[in-house]
């Protein structure tokens, strides 16, 4: 089994890098060898719409994305990350979204994605707000529904996990979401 991690958070170290971590680590004690991207550290430019991968089948720009794509097309498991920023994704996740259109052939009838792989996904995201505010404000449910959007066009069954009350990592304080993200990365 292959599992890749993504993450779309520009603080390594910190909350969802750290759970992704954990996820991965879960997947690894049932035997998937591993991997995790810092999308953030990788040249992925804008999206141009220009439809070429509706020819193509690949993205016509020349940087990083395509190997990202080629590696989520391998990947058995994929775990995707982005803390939440103003209700949503990251910058960086959104980049990997609107690239990741690439992925997908437009019919008639939708997207279609030729792929079998990955069949499973784990999202994760996190946010500094605490919980019941969090949920009462619906503040990780906006950036909870765009990663949800884009992976089920995948049809792989989908898991997701959500830290709220948290902003800056401490292992011992958050041994408790460390632990059940390697659990989910250990049962899906």
């Amino acid at each position: 089994m292959r599992a890749i991690g993504i993450v779309t958070g520009p603080r390594k170290g910190q909350v969802t890098d750290r759970l992704t971590e954990s996820a991965l680590k879960g997947l690894s004690g049932r035997g998937a060898a591993t991997e995790k991207i810092y999308f953030a550290d990788l040249t992925v430019k804008p999206c141009r719409g220009c439809f070429t991968c509706q020819r193509t089948g690949r993205c016509a720009i020349d940087d990083d994305f395509n190997m990202v794509a080629d590696k989520v097309r391998e990947a058995d498991v994929l775990v995707f990350s982005s803390p939440t920023y103003f209700s949503n994704v990251t910058s960086c996740a959104k980049r990997f979204f609107d690239r990741g259109y690439s992925m997908f052939k437009e019919t008639p009838f939708g997207l279609d994605y030729s792929s079998r792989k990955p069949r499973k996904v784990i999202l994760i995201t996190s946010c500094s707000a605490p919980f019941p505010f969090s949920h009462l404000l619906d503040i990780p449910t906006g950036c909870v529904r765009a990663m949800k959007v884009f992976f089920r066009y995948m049809k792989a069954e989908i898991k997701t996990f959500t830290a709220t009350g948290v902003k800056d990592f401490d292992e011992k304080r958050y041994a408790g979401l460390l632990r059940r993200a390697y659990d989910l990365g250990k049962t899906i």
